[in-house]
C-alpha cells in the first residue's frame, strides 16, 4: 500500500467518522428536546395531581358541612 492509498484510507475514515459525530449531535439534540417535553409533561402531571388534591378536600369539606348541616 502507498502512502497515497493510505492518505485516501484515511481520509475516508476522517469524513465517516464526522457523519457519525454528526449524527451523534443530532441523537443528542433529540434526546435533549425528548427530556424537555418529559419534565414539562411531568410538570403538568403535578400540576394537576395538586389540582386533584385541592378538588378532593373541596369535596371533603362540602361532604362534611353537608353532615353538620343534616
Amino acid at each position: 500500500m502507498s502512502f497515497v492509498e493510505f492518505a485516501q484510507l484515511f481520509v475516508e475514515f476522517a469524513q465517516s467518522f464526522v457523519e457519525f459525530a454528526q449524527s451523534f449531535v443530532e441523537f443528542a439534540q433529540s434526546f435533549v428536546e425528548f427530556a424537555q417535553s418529559f419534565v414539562e409533561f411531568a410538570q403538568s402531571f403535578v400540576e394537576f395531581a395538586q389540582s386533584f388534591v385541592e378538588f378532593a378536600q373541596s369535596f371533603v369539606e362540602f361532604a362534611q358541612s353537608f353532615v353538620e348541616f343534616g
